[in-house]
């Protein structure tokens, strides 16, 4: 019995020697195969190798083998996979329409019925209006006049403009005649009361920040009378001064911000026009800055600061004081505020 078992035992293991070295002697040939014809290896064995992957036109199973053979573009294809698409230029956006570089928005003015200027005393007589008042002519313009400086001054100070830290006196005594010795502060309160006079004689509603030299007004406290009138200009009335005593003609002054900074050039230009037109001054035209605290406190508002002249010139001086000239002055502002839009 045991004799049987071992021979048959012996039978069964030649039997596996020879099926192992059939496998192994299949599986060497199928390797030669795949070394001499590899096209025709990848055709037999189906092994997908012809997919691409989501259309990118890269193959799915790239061998590490062949991955020297790989173009450089292709190589740096796969670290930015997908490889991006030709310069499409951008989609050009449909033209726009220019929206008009929106002139700071003029706020729609709310037709209030606004408080008649209060009497202000004045120096002024009907004879030095000398030619026919017309009523209807600047009918509802709003207009607030600032005699520039006063009396004493105050060196207190104020911050230049909202918000900032930059300080300067409230009101200085401004300058004084190099001939008739007038005090500037007195010179442009004889123009506003004549100012105010014939505005308000052709039908315009005027006010004024003082109607009196002994005063003590700062910068800000006249701005925010101007503003709380919601005027149609504001006018700071001055004259100018140097050391240079050939210096002479009329100079405004304007804000570089605020709501109508786009407008203010132009109408600036239109008030330096109608001043040397009737007084036959010359035209330093406008200037725009931020170091004019009474400007700078009222840019809510269309507002000027109008130097009519130098005092420290000999000729201007003697002008500037006489009424005859102040008048011309008058005629030349109530020009400019017929031509103002009203708000």
């Amino acid at each position: 019995m045991k004799n049987k078992i071992g021979s048959l035992i012996k039978q069964h293991s030649r039997g596996i020697r020879i099926g192992l070295i059939f496998a192994f002697s299949l599986i060497a040939l199928t390797g030669a195969v795949q070394i001499a014809f590899p096209p025709l290896y990848g055709q037999i064995s189906g092994s997908g190798s012809g997919e691409t992957v989501h259309g990118t036109g890269w193959t799915s199973a790239v061998r590490e083998t062949a991955s020297t053979a790989v173009p450089e573009t292709t190589a740096a294809a796969s670290e930015t996979a997908p490889e991006p698409t030709p310069a499409a230029s951008p989609t050009p956006k449909p033209t726009e329409t220019p929206t008009k570089a929106a002139p700071s928005p003029k706020p729609t003015a709310v037709p209030t019925a606004k408080p008649t200027a209060a009497p202000a005393e004045t120096t002024t007589t009907a004879a030095v209006l000398d030619d026919p008042a017309d009523p209807s002519l600047l009918a509802g313009h709003v207009v607030v006049l600032d005699p520039g400086h006063q009396t004493k001054a105050n060196h207190d100070l104020e911050a230049i403009s909202p918000g900032s830290a930059t300080m300067k006196a409230k009101t200085s005594s401004g300058t004084t005649g190099i001939v008739t010795h007038i005090p500037e502060y007195q010179v442009n309160l004889a123009v506003g009361l004549m100012l105010r006079d014939y505005l308000e004689a052709r039908g315009c509603t005027v006010y004024l920040t003082r109607t009196t030299n002994d005063v003590d007004l700062s910068n800000i406290d006249r701005a925010q009378f101007a503003v709380s009138k919601d005027p149609d200009a504001y006018l700071r009335i001055h004259c100018n001064g140097s050391t240079n005593q050939n210096l002479h003609g009329v100079g405004i002054y304007i804000a570089d911000s605020g709501l109508y900074k786009d407008q203010l050039p132009a109408w600036g230009g239109w008030l330096a026009e109608e001043l040397c037109r009737t007084t036959g001054a010359a035209n330093h035209g406008v200037f725009a800055g931020n170091t004019y605290t009474g400007l700078n406190w009222a840019t809510e508002i269309p507002s000027f600061l109008v130097e009519m002249g130098y005092l420290t010139n000999p000729d201007e001086d003697r002008l500037l004081t006489d009424p005859a000239y102040q008048m011309k002055l008058c005629r030349g502002y109530a020009a400019f505020i017929a031509r103002m839009p009203k708000r």
